[in-house]
Order: structure tokens, then C-alpha cells, then sequence
């Protein structure tokens, strides 16, 4: 027996601030009502004041499945709200989402653009939007209760289970998640709904000194224009100030900025302001903010992951974006956090130099765990270069993988024809700018993006003289690429029969092209097609802000793909093993896990242990990690 459900809620809490864990627990949340289905019969509605319903009480008492879109929401007002209203309890394996089972085949996780790409007669109603800002929060400062908007939203929710409804049975006869899947979405709601901890003391701090900076910041402003800018927030005043210096700004964004700050022929008053309103800029520190709205009552932020986030099935960070912590600029933030107390920026900047940096530095360290535990921290050493070369077959460096040595100076051997060690610096960073940036069919251009993220410099015929080296010595892989493009062309030309790359699987099957992982997941992609750009299909398109849009797609970005997905498969499975041994997964960033143990329980030798167990399809996938314990997560 299946149920669906979809909630309408009212509440004084922001849900983007605070996210939906905070908001269904905050004081002033109600349900205003719940629309609900058993089966494929016609949607109901339940009203607060009502009696709750029987048949459907009995269904959850009998351990019914419980499906809704973005499940999680529904769940914590269930939780918070409705037990506390004499709702029966539902366990946490009876909930079921049709988002994820949407996003496991690469289609929009917004249930209306959902309904509308796979052009269902059952569509979700578009006034939603009015209904909810003028009912589901304080409207020009109060509560409206207009009975005639009361009646449409009631419509527009019992619309939302029949839209939803209609999406889950379009994707289930895809059979989209197995067994072993649902283990891991499963894990993955756990996770979200422990949280991660939070200093929150330190992040309040850390406020106060931003704001201090900015005001300092602003006030050399007011000295450096003589008055003319009070600070560096409004655009159109700066913008106008420079013009009024003989500078005409191309923007006001980061990339403007910097454009201007690299012209020589930038005035140096104009410099000095730019300089400012850079430092000011820093995205990063935004996260402070983030983290404290985040944090419940017990300063856990929850909800920060997003199930298969990305169409190889990764996480996406959410809120505060642990995904995209910035790198440290210097090794001891943690004693840089003993400085915040003081909330002393100009101490701050005596010992760090800029505070903003200093502050962008210490994010991870607001990471923590609870009194009397600790984190354990596991990342997978250079995975995708060892599951490259696994699918591919290449097997020098799967060589150098499993006897310990360096992959990095094996590459630079390749393409240096001598012997390359770790005392070579800068022969091995070519090597490791080769194995990062050439796996994927990548070009001069490729090589040369990466090359800048490490600060090598070399020429356009340099960088296209080690590409044509490591494709030489890297011959399985570069064929690779040609096999998977094969292999998905032919499945998309010829329906309904499976075409091999390698350990890969193209099979076309209804809307959608399947790539088979050797974990038995599949890759898809929608309404596939050979046009005059080869390999075509719909997907997410994040040039253009997560847009739907028609995709092009070829050998080395097929690779790319399954080769990050196995490596995810690979992360979800230590993920579970870890998991099931006892030490609680708090994150999982890019291809590292952190776990949240009690202080003597366990050992990082047994957590590395575990996450090093390769699953019976991964035979032959020579695996490392690096690990530590810490009182504050870092990198």
C-alpha cells in the first residue's frame, strides 16, 4: 500500500534562511491542511480541526509506504508538528521521495518543471506561488485567513499529490532504485536529519568581527574618496566615482572587479577602492551567516546534503555548502579561532594579515562535534585516477597505485622520458596537472585551466606536447573515450539492444539512455538523440543557472561521468560500511567521509579500515585513503 501526502504550512520562520528542519520545529509553524491518497484513489484533505483520518491511520500504523515530493519537509513537520498533534508515528523506512527517484534519472528536482519537461496531463497548478505568499506567511504583517484563497490552496495541495502521483508512476516503471540505492537514500536521510555541529559561539563571533572589518573597510573608503563614498555597497555610486576618476568599470561583480584590478592603467585611488570592495566581496564569509541560521536549538545544522545532487549521483551541499568550503590559507585555524573571542579585528589582521582571509580560513573549524566525541576524517586518495584506470584497463598505473608509489611522478616520468621523484617539484606537479586535467579527453586548454589553479606556467605548445605524451602512454584510457561515444551512439541508434564499453553498459530504454555501472546503477539521460552535434539529450544545465536545456555530450565527458559515478558508488558504500560499524556519518565531501564518534570508541585505523573494503564489482581497484582525528574539521 503506497500513501501520498503534501503539506501546506504556515510559519513566521524564513524555511530559505533557516532551512526546512528549523522551520517545521519553530514555534509559530502549523499545518494549515494535508492533502492525502491511498493508492491511485482521489486525493483528500485533512483540516487540523478534523478528526484524523482512520483509514489512513491504520494504513501507517500498518507500515504503509509514505511517499511525497522533497520528503524530508514532509517529514519534519510530521515529526515536529504532527506528532505533537496526535499524529501516528511513521518510521523513518516507511518514507519514500519521489524527488530522489526523479533526480536518479537526471530530471528536475522542482516537482512543476518536473511534471512539465515529461508533459503530463496532470500538472501542477501554477498559483501556487500567489497562494503560498499570501496564506504560508506573514503577509504585510499578519496572518491572512481569507477563506475564498483557503479553499483554492486547499486545491492547489490536493493538485500537488495528484502531480506527484503522476510523476512517481511515470518514473517507477524505469525501476529506478534498487535495493542496495534505497540503502544508501536511506543513509543519506539519516544524515540529514543527525546534522553536523556547530561552534555556533565562534560563528557569532566571527560575525561580529566581519562586521567590524567592513566598517573599518568602509570608513578607509569615506578617507580614500574624501568623502565623495560612504562604502563600497552601492554599484551605481561606485561605478559613477570611478567614471568621475577617467575610469569606466566594465561591472561591479567578481570577475569585473578583477578584470580591473589586472588594467595598469587602473588610477590608483580607483585601486585602492577596488581593493576594498574586493576583500569585502569574499562570498565565503557569507557562509557565518548561513551556519548560524542553520543551527537548531542543539546547534546542529541539518539538511545540508542533497541526494544525488549531481546526474553521476553525488551529494550537493545545501545552506552552507560543505561541498565548497574554501581552502585554508594558512595550517593553524584552529588556533586562529582561540583569536575570536576578542572579537578584535585589528589583532586579527596584525597576526593574519587580511581578516577576511583569516576568516574565510577558520569556516571548516566551525565544524565540531558534540561534548565527548570527535571527528574521523577519510578521504580517498586520488580516486578517480585509480577508478579511471581500472575501467579502462590501464594497467601501469593501476601498477603504481597498488605498490604505493606516486602517480603523479609516474606521469611526469611519461612525459619527461627519465625518472621522476617526489624531489623533482616541478616535473611532478606537471605530472599531477596531467593526471587531473588529461583523463577526460582534455586539450591545451584543459591542461592550461588546471595548470593555473596550481600555478604552473608553461607554453600553449608545451602543454599540447605532455597531452599528446600522456595519450601515448596512457593508451587504454584515450581509447576508452572513442568506445564509450561508440558504445552510446550505437545504443541510441539502434533501441533496445545493449552495446560494452569496457565495464560499461549503453542500453536505450523508453525517454532515456542508460549508462550500467559495474555496481549495477545506471547513468541516465533523457530523450536522447544523434543530431548535428552528435550525442544530444535534455538535462540540467548549469551555464545557464540549472536551466533545462538540450546538452551535448561526447567520449571524454561519458567518461568523466561514469568514472565519477563508480567513484560515488565506491563513497556510498564505505558510507554504509562505516555506518553500520558504528561510527555515525555526520559529511561526505567530494570523496571523503567524516564520521562523529565517541571519544574511545573505535580507532581511525579500523574507520580506514572499513573504508578501504573494495564490494565484490570493484575486484582488482587497488583503493588508499588519508585520515585523521580532530576536535575541529579541517582539510
Amino acid at each position: 500500500m503506497q500513501i501520498s501526502i503534501d503539506f501546506e504550512t504556515y510559519s513566521e520562520c524564513d524555511i530559505k534562511t533557516a532551512g526546512g528542519y528549523n522551520y517545521a520545529a519553530h514555534p509559530s509553524t502549523e499545518v494549515i491542511c494535508m492533502a492525502w491518497a491511498i493508492d491511485d484513489e482521489g486525493p483528500q484533505l485533512w483540516l487540523p480541526d478534523d478528526p484524523f483520518p482512520l483509514a489512513l491511520s491504520d494504513a501507517i500504523l500498518d507500515g504503509a509506504e509514505v511517499w511525497a515530493w522533497n520528503a524530508a519537509f514532509e517529514r519534519a513537520v510530521w515529526e515536529h508538528w504532527g506528532t505533537r498533534n496526535g499524529m501516528p508515528y511513521i518510521f523513518p523506512k516507511q518514507w519514500n521521495d519521489t524527488a530522489a527517484l526523479a533526480a536518479t534519472l537526471a530530471l528536475p528536482r522542482s516537482l512543476g518543471q518536473c511534471a512539465e519537461v515529461l508533459n503530463l496531463v496532470e500538472q501542477k497548478d501554477t498559483r501556487g506561488r500567489y497562494l503560498i505568499q499570501r496564506l504560508c506567511k506573514p503577509y504585510r504583517g499578519e496572518r491572512r485567513r481569507d477563506q475564498h484563497l483557503l479553499d483554492e490552496l486547499y486545491d492547489y495541495c490536493k493538485q500537488d499529490v495528484v502531480t506527484e502521483r503522476a510523476v512517481k508512476k511515470y518514473v517507477q516503471q524505469y525501476k529506478p532504485m534498487g535495493e542496495h540505492e534505497r540503502k544508501v537514500w536511506l543513509l543519506d536521510q539519516a544524515i540529514n536529519w543527525r546534522g553536523v555541529g556547530i561552534d555556533t559561539t565562534n560563528v557569532a563571533n566571527a560575525l561580529d568581527l566581519i562586521i567590524a572589518t567592513a566598517e573599518a573597510l568602509n570608513a578607509s573608503v569615506v578617507e580614500i574618496t574624501d568623502g565623495a563614498l560612504s562604502g563600497v555597497g552601492s554599484r551605481a555610486q561606485v561605478m559613477a566615482w570611478c567614471r568621475d576618476q577617467g575610469y569606466r568599470l566594465g561591472g561591479y561583480d567578481k570577475n569585473a572587479i578583477l578584470e580591473a584590478l589586472a588594467d595598469p592603467a587602473l588610477p590608483p585611488v580607483v585601486r585602492d577602492v577596488l581593493k576594498v570592495r574586493q576583500t569585502l566581496g569574499k562570498a565565503s564569509t557569507s557562509k557565518y551567516q548561513s551556519m548560524q541560521n542553520l543551527a537548531g536549538h542543539d546547534n546542529r545544522a541539518r539538511g545540508v546534503f542533497s541526494y544525488h545532487g549531481a546526474q553521476t549521483g553525488r551529494w550537493a551541499g545545501r545552506g552552507f555548502q560543505p561541498q565548497n568550503l574554501p581552502r585554508p590559507a594558512f595550517d593553524d585555524a584552529d588556533n586562529c579561532v582561540k583569536l575570536f573571542k576578542h572579537r578584535d579585528h585589528e589583532l586579527l589582521e596584525m597576526l593574519y594579515g587580511d581578516p577576511m582571509v583569516a576568516l574565510s580560513s577558520t569556516l571548516r573549524s566551525m565544524i565540531v562535534p558534540d561534548a565527548g566525541n570527535r571527528l574521523l576524517v577519510s578521504d580517498f586518495n586520488a580516486i578517480e585516477a585509480r577508478v579511471l584506470a581500472w575501467l579502462a584497463g590501464e594497467q601501469a598505473p593501476l601498477d603504481v597505485f597498488a605498490s604505493g608509489q606516486c602517480i603523479y611522478c609516474h606521469a611526469a616520468t611519461s612525459i619527461y622520458g627519465r625518472t621522476i621523484t617526489k624531489a623533482d617539484k616541478e616535473e611532478r606537479q606537471i605530472g599531477k596537472v596531467a593526471v587531473l586535467a588529461l583523463g577526460y579527453q582534455g586539450g591545451v586548454g584543459a591542461f592550461q585551466t588546471m595548470a593555473a589553479a596550481y600555478r604552473v606556467e608553461i607554453s600553449d605548445e608545451m602543454a599540447d606536447d605532455i597531452k599528446v605524451k600522456w595519450r601515448k602512454a596512457n593508451r587504454n584510457i584515450s581509447r576508452f573515450w572513442y568506445d564509450l561515444e561508440a558504445a552510446a551512439k550505437n545504443a541510441v541508434l539502434h533501441r533496445g539492444h545493449a552495446f560494452e564499453a569496457g565495464p560499461i553498459t549503453f542500453k536505450c530504454h523508453g525517454d532515456f539512455l542508460f549508462a550500467k555501472l559495474p555496481s549495477g546503477r545506471r547513468l541516465a539521460y533523457y530523450k536522447p538523440v544523434i543530431g548535428n552535434n552528435g550525442l544530444e539529450f535534455w538535462g540540467t544545465d548549469s551555464r545557464l543557472g540549472g536551466r533545462w536545456a538540450k546538452l551535448t555530450t561526447y567520449g571524454g565527458k561519458l567518461c568523466e561521468n561514469v568514472t565519477q559515478a563508480v567513484s560515488r558508488d565506491l563513497l556510498a558504500d564505505a558510507m554504509l560500511r562505516v555506518e553500520a560499524a558504528g561510527y555515525p556519518v555526520v559529511m561526505s565531501v567530494h570523496d571523503e567521509v567524516v564520521s562523529e564518534a565517541p571519544i574511545g570508541f573505535g580507532s581511525l585505523e579500523d574507520f580506514e579500515r572499513l573504508m578501504c573494503e573494495m564490494p565484490d564489482w570493484a575486484t582488482g581497484l587497488p583503493m588508499a585513503v588519508e585520515g585523521f582525528e580532530c576536535e575541529r574539521y579541517r582539510k
